[in-house]
């Protein structure tokens, strides 16, 4: 599987990165632990070598079900999560330099690791000034548990601010053919500042695979209810048309919807890997097309055109 360079780094990410939200076992509804340890397993195994989590995916069950996982793979894997959501209350978004710090020793503890190779920031918050939160990472990158920064659901302005104050090498925004916000700002920004994005929900939770012919719904405190605008019901015959040229193009390729997604997602040249989320192993095994098909200009210009206007 082909990599990219992260940011000014000396990390090589692989294209395709498996998400863990899903796999930490809250929000998704149905779960299955030993499924999930399977998931993660097949993506090492296909040479998948970026596992992305965060404290706050099933209030550390993700990162605990990775340090049970990669002993003995430490050096061969890059490790990426998150800091500045309190778990241990009502996941209030907290910057503090105490607080960061001792979100990066729950992590390390969870991961069973001595250092995250990247340590991005989850949300911005407007409590604390971004030198002051990017003060205390550069701190913990100098005593050798950070390699790397980045961030997570900035904007543009707010990823220069970052920038000013310490190394940035990753942007992590919510980006897929359904939404695509992130072009006429973060990505801008991306460009001219060297910094890299790697996307999440690449997939749109799904939407994308084709798998949803009705508009779907969810259990209460499924993510999905609330987390992403496309599956709202005025959105949903956009959405399905959208859907279905996705399919089409699919189909002239002998590929999977969801493989045309990331297809798209990889063709941007600022963008570094696709985090994509999986239960199983079945379900990495369906995504791994995705880095290897190669898009024509025509099939892009029409994802384009369809996704352009969806929420008006």
């Amino acid at each position: 599987m082909k990599t990219k360079k992260l940011g000014n780094s000396d990390l090589h990410v692989t294209e395709l990165i498996l998400g863990t939200w899903a796999i930490g076992g809250t929000m998704w509804s149905e779960y299955d632990e030993e499924g999930a340890k399977e998931a993660i397993k097949e993506a090492i195994n296909s040479g998948i070598n970026c596992i992305d989590t965060a404290p706050a995916y099933g209030g550390g069950h993700a990162e605990e079900l990775i340090g049970d996982i990669i002993s003995g793979l430490r050096d061969k894997l890059i490790i990426a999560t998150k800091c500045g959501l309190n778990i241990e209350g009502r996941y209030e978004k907290i910057l503090t330099p105490e607080f960061i710090m001792h979100d990066l020793e729950m992590s390390l503890k969870r991961l069973k690791t001595d250092y995250v190779d990247l340590y991005q920031i989850h949300w911005p918050v407007t409590d604390v000034p971004i030198e002051v939160s990017m003060g205390a990472l550069m701190k913990a990158k100098e005593q050798g548990k950070v390699r790397y920064i980045g961030v997570c659901n900035f904007s543009g302005k707010e990823l220069e601010e970052a920038i000013n104050c310490g190394e940035v090498v990753s942007l992590q925004p919510n980006y897929s053919l359904l939404e695509r916000e992130i072009e006429s700002d973060q990505m801008k920004v991306c460009e001219k500042s060297g910094v890299s994005i790697i996307s999440y929900g690449s997939l749109a939770a799904g939407m994308l695979t084709g798998k949803y012919k009705e508009h779907p719904t969810f259990k209460k405190g499924d993510a999905r209810n609330f987390f992403y605008r496309f599956f709202k019901k005025e959105y949903w015959p956009a959405v399905k048309k959208a859907v279905e040229v996705v399919e089409g193009i699919a189909d002239k390729h002998g590929a999977k919807p969801g493989h045309v997604a990331i297809a798209w997602i990889l063709s941007h040249t600022s963008v570094a890997g696709a985090i994509f989320g999986a239960r199983d192993a079945a379900q990495v095994r369906d995504n791994l097309g995705g880095a290897s098909l190669s898009l024509s200009s025509d099939d892009i210009e029409a994802l384009n055109e369809i996704t352009a206007n969806i929420y008006g």
